[in-house]
């Protein structure tokens, strides 16, 4: 009994031996990625980004590319691509016609938002930095920003998820930094004045101040007769010429007529200092008989000699004979 028992069990090992070598060299004969089997024959499936249709043999089937929007990822028998995932602009995702046939894409948020779970059901805005806060990690499809403050030497004057912290001016040559920038301001540039500037006003100012004192020195005191004074000097007016008078020489008799000649010369100094006028209607009668010069002055003659005596000459020879007899 023990004997049929264990020649039952070693059969049925047997059987299951031969059963699996068998299918072990049906399944070997045909590419489980590239190939199905029909009617134990091999047959070819479609690629990616294709369907199969229903007109073709197993030999060469009759594939078509997927319509927009849709996509397959492997080689299929299948007659229908797979839809790709929709993505709602209501819920800030990107709208696009995705032309991609061979894979799957995901909906990818709108500039500016990122996915608000790991799963992507929806896109919320990105945090944005203030005044004197840049981006130290700018915000993506998948990730929030995140802001840091403005070191020295830089600045942020914008609102923004994006804007990142920027260095302060440099003044480039010929300016000079007129006001140092902060966390929220640029520096500012200013530029520098040129000597010639400088010396032009240094001259303006020295001018100024020079006018300024000869019209003081002008107003002060007397200016009309300064001011004359210096027209006169600057134009070179000619000096009135004098006017030449004929004085006849007299020899004096006696003392009486020298002492009536010095009383007539201090009477006449008396009244005004001015020289012995002429009497044009009671001419001398030697002057008449002498005549005239061109110039219109008397002749008068001694011992038949002509002599012409001015009065500027007359009034001095006066002076001189009134010293001596004094």
């Amino acid at each position: 009994m023990r004997r049929t028992q264990f020649n039952k069990m070693y059969l049925l090992l047997l059987l299951s031996m031969l059963m699996w070598a068998s299918m072990a060299a049906a399944q070997s004969r045909c590419d489980p990625l590239t190939q199905y089997e029909k009617n134990g024959q091999c047959c070819k499936m479609c690629g990616p980004g294709t369907r199969m249709s229903t007109v073709g043999t197993c030999e060469d089937p009759q594939c078509t590319d997927c319509g927009d929007n849709d996509y397959q990822d492997k080689y299929t028998t299948d007659t229908k691509c797979t839809p790709q995932p929709y993505c709602d602009p209501h819920k800030n995702f990107q709208v696009h016609v995705n032309k991609n046939k061979k894979e799957k894409s995901a909906c990818m948020c709108k500039e500016g938002f990122h996915c608000s779970s790991a799963v992507c059901i929806t896109c919320v805005p990105h945090t944005t930095c203030k005044q004197g806060y840049g981006a130290k990690t700018t915000g993506s499809h998948a990730r929030d920003t995140k802001c840091e403050e403005c070191k020295e030497g830089t600045f942020s004057d914008e609102i923004s998820w994006n804007g990142v912290c920027k260095e302060w001016s440099e003044c480039r040559d010929g300016y000079h930094v007129k006001q140092k920038g902060t966390n929220t301001t640029d520096s500012v540039c200013e530029k520098n004045q040129r000597k010639h500037v400088v010396i032009c006003l240094v001259t303006l100012v020295i001018v100024t101040l020079a006018a300024i004192s000869l019209t003081y020195w002008f107003c002060k005191g007397d200016a009309k007769e300064k001011v004359k004074v210096c027209v006169e000097s600057c134009l070179g007016e000619q000096k009135e010429q004098l006017t030449e008078t004929r004085v006849p020489i007299m020899h004096p008799t006696g003392p009486i007529e020298e002492e009536s000649m010095f009383s007539e010369m201090r009477s006449s100094q008396e009244e005004g200092c001015s020289g012995p006028e002429e009497n044009e209607h009671q001419p001398n009668q030697e002057a008449s008989a002498a005549g005239r010069t061109e110039g219109g002055n008397f002749l008068a003659q001694e011992n038949g000699k002509s002599v012409v005596i001015s009065r500027q000459e007359s009034q001095t020879q006066s002076f001189i004979d009134l010293a001596e007899s004094v």
